[in-house]
């Protein structure tokens, strides 16, 4: 292959918290005091996972008339509470996404922003988190070799003396994004998203990265206006998409959520387990189709075993869901660390190419 250079429960609706499962809202915290009404969250949860359905599937699943589906979903765009973007397969081009979370309580506010910057201003940087909780900042670095997450780390402590303490890695090794049950009581078709780690990945050229890229960037826009932004024919933008969809590179469409605009707060779990069991990922994959304020789950190779992204009202409940993953698994799981999700300086869906 050619290797690429890359430089939460069911509740009324209200006001705040964080956006999408594989990937973080950079306005998280801002209260807005939206509200989504009972019909919006419906067609929401129609729709957050399968962008590309057509309309009449979007219409019947909801209960509601076509016209008021068009315009829910055109509102929802409006107000940013969601935009649509494609599921892109990294691990089927040959890239490994790698979590790095650490602590520098050290720093003081001139260093700590000169630190998100080298770290916002970086190709490979998907992106960047400031946490409440064990660690204070979070990292996705995205890479075809582990060296290269080496000399990125490394240069970064060359530039900016005692930054990692307290420092954790972990490499995804798959990650699954579920139907966010808590915003209707209506049983629906949707089915989770999952990606995982491949030993065989596909091969994709200098065109097919500027493809992805501008759909990760731009996933607002028509084809015929992504054609232009990649300066090729739209005959020749449609046709490698296609392609790309046959190779898996591209395995769904979603509409990324923005849980602040309503009353969902967002936290990360980490979950630390005993040894390596695949019995144990089927049951927590099982254990979080069923929970409805489960949004995502990536596992992991590293310090913990998965990373759990949960959506509540409140940070008491939080607590909750904690002490059912423990009396679901038992011994199994012997930690939980809580981070609170503050900010994030950076998001992207694809590397910089």
């Amino acid at each position: 292959m050619r290797t690429h250079t890359i430089h939460s429960r069911k509740s009324h609706f209200a006001v705040t918290s964080s956006r999408s499962p594989l990937l973080p809202d950079p306005k998280q915290g801002r209260f807005l005091g939206m509200r989504l009404s009972d019909k919006e969250a419906t067609i929401l949860a129609t729709a957050e996972l399968r962008a590309q359905a057509p309309i009449e599937v979007l219409r019947k699943e909801s209960g509601y008339r076509e016209h008021i589906v068009r315009h829910a979903l055109r509102r929802l765009r409006e107000r940013e509470v969601i935009r649509p973007l494609p599921v892109i397969n990294l691990h089927q081009i040959g890239f490994s996404v790698y979590n790095v979370f650490f602590s520098s309580a050290a720093l003081g506010k001139a260093a700590r922003q000169a630190l998100v910057r080298s770290f916002v201003s970086a190709p490979e940087v998907m992106w960047v988190g400031e946490f409440g909780g064990e660690y204070h900042y979070g990292v996705a670095f995205c890479a075809q070799r582990p060296a290269h997450v080496i000399d990125f780390l490394q240069g970064i402590s060359r530039k900016h003396k005692d930054v990692f303490h307290e420092k954790a890695v972990s490499l995804t090794i798959s990650s699954t994004l579920y139907p966010r049950r808590y915003l209707t009581n209506r049983k629906l078709s949707v089915e989770p998203i999952h990606i995982r780690y491949t030993n065989e990945p596909v091969e994709v050229d200098e065109l097919d990265m500027r493809v992805l890229g501008a759909l990760s960037t731009f996933g607002d826009l028509s084809h015929r206006q992504l054609a232009s932004k990649v300066r090729v024919p739209l005959s020749t933008l449609e046709l490698r998409i296609r392609k790309l969809r046959e190779k898996k590179v591209i395995v769904g469409d979603i509409y990324v959520v923005s849980p602040s605009k309503f009353d969902r707060q967002s936290y990360k779990l980490l979950i630390y387990t005993k040894g390596i069991d695949p019995e144990l990922s089927k049951k927590m994959h099982a254990f979080c189709s069923q929970h409805p304020d489960v949004v995502y789950l990536f596992e992991c190779f590293g310090v913990w075993g998965f990373e759990m992204g949960v959506e509540v009202p409140a940070q008491e409940d939080v607590s909750v869901i904690m002490q059912e993953v423990y009396e679901s698994f038992g011994s199994t799981v012997t930690n939980i660390k809580l981070l609170t999700k503050f900010r994030y300086p950076k998001v992207r869906w694809f590397p910089e190419v």
